[in-house]
């Protein structure tokens, strides 16, 4: 039985590219610029991003950096308007109760005016003035005890001096640290010259002795 080849019975099958033209393609000047102009875009893609992401990193915490100070100083001014207004109210409560106060003293020397106004002693009949002396004294008596009073407690009120000095009294200069300085200073103008006198005196004697 004669052999038959198999390989003579199958068509011849061509490839469609040969190695060579698979490499020459892969590696010709127009795909190698392709290539590098994509890895380049990429790698400005790639750059943008970071910048971007960078920008956004520093914007971010320069937001948080302003918005701390903002909060600090929002914080620090706060508080000094709380403690101005709590210092305003405890002022305003001083000056109300000293207003209150002022204002009971004021009353209680219009009534002590009226009672000593009606009391009119030039119409007193000459005699009823016994009388009339026995119930005048004490109306008397009250009214400058309720003002002496007063008076004495004038230095507790801090809001004014009203109450510190009676009417009709000079008031007291009280000795600051200026008005102590200034009496210094004419003191020294004063005793200067009788100071450099003596120094002078002194220092001839210590010539005039001196061998």
């Amino acid at each position: 039985m004669p052999t038959v080849d198999i390989r003579s019975q199958q068509p011849y099958r061509q490839m469609e590219l040969s190695p060579h033209a698979v490499d020459g393609e892969i590696h010709s000047p127009e795909r190698v610029r392709e290539q590098v102009e994509k890895l380049r875009m990429q790698a400005e893609l790639f750059e943008q991003q970071r910048l971007l992401s960078e920008n956004q990193s520093r914007a971010l915490e320069q937001s948080t950096m302003r918005k701390a100070g903002f909060n600090a100083d929002l914080n620090e001014v706060g508080q000094k308007i709380h403690n101005s207004v709590r210092r305003i109210e405890r002022e305003l409560e001083s000056m109300n109760k000293e207003q209150q106060e002022l204002e009971h003293v004021c009353e209680c020397f219009k009534r002590h005016l009226q009672i000593l106004s009606a009391l009119q002693p030039d119409k007193w009949p000459p005699e009823g003035v016994t009388e009339r002396l026995r119930e005048a004294l004490p109306k008397l008596d009250r009214a400058e005890n309720d003002f002496n009073e007063a008076y004495a407690c004038g230095h507790k009120y801090s809001h004014t001096d009203v109450l510190c000095h009676k009417p009709g009294e000079s008031k007291q200069e009280q000795l600051t640290w200026k008005k102590l300085r200034e009496e210094m200073a004419k003191g020294l103008a004063f005793h200067l010259p009788l100071f450099l006198l003596i120094l002078i005196s002194w220092i001839v004697y210590i010539l005039i002795t001196t061998p």
